[in-house]
């Protein structure tokens, strides 16, 4: 994250303490106006922790928009561009737009949450702590499993027993086996970033697996870009409305 991300990210940030106490807070917040409504949105989304439902469809609907005017969906004139036009169309149309809208909302959630899951974007796992890990006691494990199918059939509490010495009445003891080194992370590959899922996109857009393969997976490469484009164009106004200041 570059400098002026950061320092919008914290100005926009109500629950970051030190968004109260930066002296610029309300210059940063006037110079992040002057920024397309799109590009402030996903800057809200994604630096400011903005996550309210509103926010992310009022920037999905923002986002489909702009996709309507762009020549990748026209062919003579775009079906989505027709739907935006209109006012009332068919059901056909309104399916079409609703699925365009459920596209970019996809693509944005994606863009915001980059970081991969396990790792939290490091790439790498583990810290070179011990591992702690519980072992089921052999040594009392028939006697636990005789007293616990009596008690199903008893009315009456069983008399104490004579504590286990492996566990001392547990159940189970602690093993410190290895060293919890740092490894590549395997889900992401050492990557640190979030692994496409297209069982997930799929259903977020309500199509079948295969139609998502066929139609939709090199859509989804195309809007991520997009969405980089208007990341950096948004941060080029930013930092021009700064320097105005």
């Amino acid at each position: 994250m570059s400098v002026l991300k950061e320092r919008a990210g914290i100005a926009m940030n109500v629950r970051v303490q030190l968004a109260d106490v930066a002296p610029d807070r309300q210059v940063t917040l006037g110079a992040l106006a002057s920024v397309d409504e799109l590009g402030s949105m996903l800057w809200h989304l994604k630096y400011g922790q903005d996550l309210r439902q509103r926010a992310l469809h009022r920037a999905s609907l923002l986002l489909a928009s702009r996709i309507t005017l762009n020549g990748r969906y026209r062919r003579g004139k775009s079906s989505f561009a027709k739907a935006a036009e209109e006012k009332k169309q068919g059901d056909a149309a309104a399916d079409r737009s609703s699925l365009l809208v459920r596209f970019a909302e996809r693509a944005i959630v994606e863009w915001v949450a980059d970081q991969c899951s396990a790792c939290g974007g490091r790439g790498m796992l583990g810290g070179g702590g011990r591992t702690t890990k519980r072992v089921d006691c052999k040594t009392c494990r028939p006697v636990r499993d005789a007293v616990d199918s009596r008690l199903r059939f008893s009315r009456w509490p069983i008399a104490d027993r004579t504590l286990c010495p492996g566990c001392y009445g547990k159940g189970f003891y602690e093993e410190h086996p290895f060293a919890d080194v740092p490894h590549l992370c395997t889900h992401c590959n050492g990557s640190g970033k979030e692994p496409i899922n297209a069982a997930k996109r799929a259903r977020a857009l309500g199509v079948p697996l295969d139609q998502y393969h066929r139609r939709w997976a090199d859509r989804f490469e195309w809007l991520m870009s997009i969405l980089l484009q208007i990341d950096a164009e948004a941060e080029a106004q930013f930092e021009r409305a700064l320097r105005a200041r």
